[in-house]
């Protein structure tokens, strides 16, 4: 009798282990389906949209279906033991109306504005390197034309500028591929840069657009020809929380004050990567960015963010309003926006947001608020990407 209570329990015990081996097979393999079939729609509305790209966005890189933050490696590249820079300073007029005018109001040295001398590349003050790798042949002349006006605007705060901060340009991209799966990543290399001088360069390449200049026909191949005009690279993100119907995504309507796109509909948060990003061995991060950029916009600490639910990079594009890099990216928190995001203070969000609106994530309710507002295009191409993750396509 016990014997055979005891072949029963093994046979039991068989069965049920291999019900078990057989059972976490099929988990995996559903799994494996459900990502093939998301990386596919992906790669297929992504060929899609690249062929009909009415955003004025270029794609530079994607992710498949993002980019793990392991493999996106940035570095500043140095000359001669110093970091590459790229400076264009102030004419001496107007630098002297601007800390006179400090001097007034009793500004200390740590409040008065920052300017550096003039630096190229290369190391040297003319700038003839800058028009050697643009072809730009008379880009020296309109360096010096563009300080003057760039530096009007700075003494008078015209166009939104307030202050002159550091900044990152970036120098070189490259695309990579990691380990057997070929996960994707990028080489960024940065150099350092302030606000004016990406003012400036904006400037003239406002002028470039308008002499239909051969920059505006840049691709995903040639864009690094326009490297001194790349002084502004920063992350896009979109914020999606629990709403009392499901998930919404948060988008922001932006004040009067900003210098562009005044009252246009934007993404939940932008943020620059600037000279801060870096973490306690002084090694730069974008992940240190992306929090800085939720803090200061939207009042998120790092309480509130370790509780996200996901999070991650996805596309590097190309702005061709403004000519600036870009990196699109997501936040899911299990949070409601209204009651648990919105009250929370943030140091710039009277000044760069009038209002924050939620959407229910669906394609109905998204296409029909795209359709009647108007969104800045770089931030619709950025809802646009994200909304691909969520198996949503919009066109």
């Amino acid at each position: 009798m016990i014997d055979i209570l005891l072949d029963k329990l093994q046979s039991d015990a068989l069965f049920n282990f291999l019900w078990f081996i057989l059972g976490s097979l099929g988990v995996f393999l559903l799994n494996k389906i459900k990502e093939l079939k998301k990386r596919f729609f992906l790669k297929k509305e992504l060929s899609k949209i690249r062929n009909n790209n009415k955003t004025k966005v270029i794609d530079i890189a994607n992710g498949d279906p993002d980019f793990s933050n392991e493999n996106i490696f940035v570095r500043t590249v140095d000359l001669f033991g110093k970091t590459k820079s790229l400076y264009i300073s102030l004419p001496i007029e107007y630098k002297d109306e601007i800390l006179k005018k400090e001097k007034i109001l009793g500004y200390k040295e740590h409040q008065k504005t920052k300017f550096f001398e003039d630096i190229s590349f290369n190391g040297t003050s003319n700038y003839k390197d800058l028009a050697d790798i643009t072809q730009i042949e008379n880009l020296q002349e309109l360096i010096e034309k563009h300080r003057k006006v760039v530096g009007k605007q700075f003494v008078n705060n015209e166009k939104g500028i307030l202050f002159n901060g550091s900044k990152y340009g970036i120098f070189n991209f490259e695309i990579k591929r990691f380990g057997e799966d070929e996960k994707p990543g990028v080489n960024i290399e940065l150099f350092e840069t302030d606000y004016f001088t990406h003012r400036v360069f904006r400037s003239i390449y406002n002028e470039l657009k308008e002499e239909n200049h051969p920059i505006i026909y840049i691709n995903s191949h040639n864009f690094l020809k326009y490297t001194p005009f790349l002084t502004s690279f920063g992350i896009n993100a979109v914020l999606i929380t629990n709403g009392e119907n499901g998930n919404e995504i948060v988008l922001t309507k932006r004040s009067k004050s900003v210098n562009t796109d005044k009252e246009l509909f934007h993404i939940s948060m932008n943020e620059g990567f600037s000279q801060t990003d870096k973490d306690v061995f002084g090694k730069l991060d974008l992940e240190l960015c992306f929090k800085r950029g939720l803090l200061e916009e939207l009042g998120i600490k790092e309480n509130i963010y370790k509780k996200a639910s996901y999070g991650a990079f996805y596309d590097f594009f190309i702005d061709m309003k403004n000519f600036e890099i870009g990196l699109t990216a997501v936040l899911k928190l299990d949070l409601n926006f209204t009651k648990d995001i919105n009250p929370l203070i943030a140091r710039d969000k009277a000044l760069e947001s009038s209002a924050f609106i939620t959407i229910p994530l669906n394609k109905k309710s998204i296409k029909k608020f795209i359709q009647e507002n108007e969104m800045i295009p770089h931030g619709k191409y950025t809802l646009e990407r994200v909304l691909l993750r969520e198996n949503i396509s919009l066109s």
